[in-house]
């Protein structure tokens, strides 16, 4: 039993395998085809973002291989009716960004589509774990530049990352692929000090009794032995009125939430990144410069007196060597 299972177990991940690097071959023809994203379009606009490397969903399919499995529809209406009529196509929507997932040997693997609104879509069949994107650089060249590796979830919040550090950051997609990104990154990146910038999920705190993005970060960090950071919003921005009546994850399960309850967690949503520091918060870019800067600075600070303080010690022991060398030396001679 435990060899047939074993067997299985090896044909789903060969078979796993395959459709991955069908999924990847078919996203590199999409992006062959696809423009660069536009800096105005409704999403970088309202996160404030640069549209970096990112490309755009073309109107229709036509110059796409004959035989690719790529379908492209007009609207995301159109998208779901061509997914339910083609389950063994790759559906995209035109105008959406194309965010490429790549592995840690910088090869695109995948591709996570984001609409205007912020809904964000996986290639069905495709590589995320493991899968990151470089922000505000072009790739492992870019992190290689870098002081740091500074790793948050979202395009958004590592654009925001980048612009006030001024090198490139990663984009690991979401919570649960941070300690994945993180390990394949220190492996490639033994040397460099490790930041991973998490989201505060107080809504989920309070609504299911979990902070997904602030449990992962701290994960992450550990992981790596890097250092976890979170932003720090105005008073009273990320805070549940002290007026209402406390939630529970049994209220929220149980949808018992009052209109003033329910409000109060929508806001919550909206203060839980350091992009929503940027965007949302009265204290604005200069407040994720005052945080994530003077931080991170810092950390990097602390990693160069560190390996310092090695190659001193290194140093030492080498003329200390040296000198029990030459005496055993001439104690030999006498």
């Amino acid at each position: 039993m435990q060899a047939e299972s074993a067997v299985k177990l090896q044909q789903r991940e060969v078979a796993q395998q395959a459709q991955h690097d069908k999924v990847a071959s078919a996203v590199r023809e999409l992006l062959a085809v696809a423009a660069p994203a536009p800096a105005d379009h409704k999403y970088l606009e309202t996160k404030q973002a640069r549209p970096g490397d990112l490309r755009v969903v073309p109107v229709d399919g036509s110059d796409l291989p004959v035989d690719s499995v790529v379908m492209i529809g007009n609207t995301w209406k159109a998208s779901k009716v061509l997914r339910e009529e083609n389950p063994d196509k790759l559906v995209f929507t035109a105008g959406d960004l194309l965010l490429t997932a790549q592995d840690v040997n910088g090869e695109i693997r995948s591709v996570q589509t984001i609409q205007e609104n912020g809904s964000k879509r996986f290639a069905v069949g495709g590589a995320k774990q493991d899968m990151f994107h470089v922000v505000g650089g072009q790739g492992l060249d870019a992190l290689e530049k870098a002081p740091a590796i500074v790793i948050g979830e979202g395009y958004a919040t590592a654009d925001t990352l980048s612009q006030a550090l001024g090198y490139a950051t990663v984009a690991a997609f979401d919570s649960g692929n941070l300690p994945n990104v993180a390990t394949q990154l220190r492996e490639k990146f033994p040397d460099k000090p490790f930041v991973i910038a998490g989201d505060n999920d107080m809504h989920l705190e309070l609504t299911e009794g979990k902070n997904p993005g602030k449990e992962k970060a701290l994960a992450a960090a550990k992981a790596v032995a890097g250092t976890a950071i979170f932003p720090i919003f105005a008073p009273g921005e990320q805070n549940y009125p002290a007026n209402l009546e406390p939630v529970t994850p049994s209220k929220a399960r149980a949808g018992s939430l009052t209109d003033e309850q329910q409000q109060a967690i929508a806001k919550l949503k909206r203060y839980t990144d350091f992009n929503d520091l940027a965007t949302n918060s009265v204290l604005g870019r200069e407040g994720v410069s005052r945080q994530v800067t003077t931080r991170v600075n810092s950390i990097i600070e602390w990693q160069e007196k560190q390996i310092m303080a090695a190659q001193w010690q290194a140093q030492k022991q080498e003329q200390f060597e040296k000198f029990e060398q030459q005496h055993q030396r001439k104690a030999i001679k006498m």
